[in-house]
């Protein structure tokens, strides 16, 4: 029951569907190489089903336009609800579910990279040592990673992970520092070398003098950059955004006066549904968030 609801409401449920429909269509209609000649008329059966798939593909468009507009916001959904709903008056079902079903994978792309995003953070964020080992008052004592104070000597034993930025000020040891700088083999450690919160000792016994603590070591800062990087937006992504702000009015209006000036509903109609750039304003942001997460997976952070 929980598998079949998290599919229903995942990302790829719409384009799924919407998806089906379309080649159903398709192939009611015969161009899938198939002739349902006992139907008295395949054409009612294939336009249907390519209605049917414009609605499903469109409906989350639609609500997202609606409160765009009422946060008195007017963008690229606004466009494609008006686009697809002007091809259905005009009965070119195709082309609403064509411009709405691309839309709808661009949607779920965007979030789908989104979330290989967030779950190349949340590896980050389980690097992160839960305790720390030091030395106060001559005795060994155990705190969390978080309480660890600057100058306090901490102590990483073999199979620990380091709690802190630091220098070590006595003993050996090999770290694996994969999670900071990529380098798969373990660096061998000894007096007067720089360590890194969040690599993990394989071997020997070291004292590191605390240098970066909490939000100031390099695995902290790492993370943070990383969600800079999430919410950040390229200069190409900020120009496609005024880009679709300006834009959709200005399409909605050159119909309006296209429309008036010829007379002819359908030819206005079509403007604004060969006019809408749905994937022209998809395409920047999923290319530059799949571009953050593909890198993230092989240890390169922007």
């Amino acid at each position: 029951m929980t598998t079949i609801r998290s599919w229903l409401y995942g990302r790829w449920f719409v384009p799924i569907v919407s998806g089906l429909l379309i080649i159903g269509s398709f192939i009611a209609s015969g161009v899938a190489g198939s002739d349902f000649r006992g139907l008295e008329d395949n054409t009612i059966l294939a336009d249907a089903l390519m209605f049917a798939a414009a609605v499903v593909a469109g409906a989350p468009i639609v609500k997202k336009a609606i409160d765009a507009l009422l946060n008195r916001h007017i963008g690229i959904d606004l466009l494609v609800s008006v686009a697809a709903i002007g091809a259905i008056i005009i009965g070119n079902y195709w082309e609403a579910a064509a411009v709405t079903f691309l839309f709808a994978i661009g949607h779920a792309l965007e979030a789908a990279t989104l979330n290989k995003t967030r779950s190349a953070l949340a590896e980050l964020v389980a690097v992160a040592p839960d305790v720390a080992v030091v030395m106060r008052d001559g005795e060994q004592v155990e705190i969390d990673a978080g309480q660890v104070r600057q100058g306090e000597v901490v102590l990483v034993k073999n199979g620990a992970k380091v709690p802190v930025d630091g220098q070590v000020v006595a003993g050996s040891g090999a770290l694996d520092e994969a999670s900071i700088t990529g380098e798969s083999i373990p660096v061998e450690k000894g007096k007067g070398d720089q360590v890194f919160a969040g690599t993990i000792s394989r071997g020997g016994f070291l004292h590191v003098l605390a240098t970066g603590i909490g939000a100031d070591t390099t695995l902290a800062r790492i993370i943070h950059r990383v969600e800079e990087a999430q919410d950040a937006k390229a200069r190409t992504q900020s120009f496609i955004d005024r880009f679709s702000t300006w834009y959709t009015p200005g399409i909605m209006i050159l119909a309006l006066v296209a429309g008036l000036i010829s007379g002819d509903v359908v030819l206005a109609l079509t403007l604004l549904v060969i006019g809408c750039p749905g994937a022209l304003v998809i395409s920047i942001p999923v290319a530059i968030v799949a571009g953050i997460a593909r890198a993230a997976r092989i240890g390169i952070l922007f």
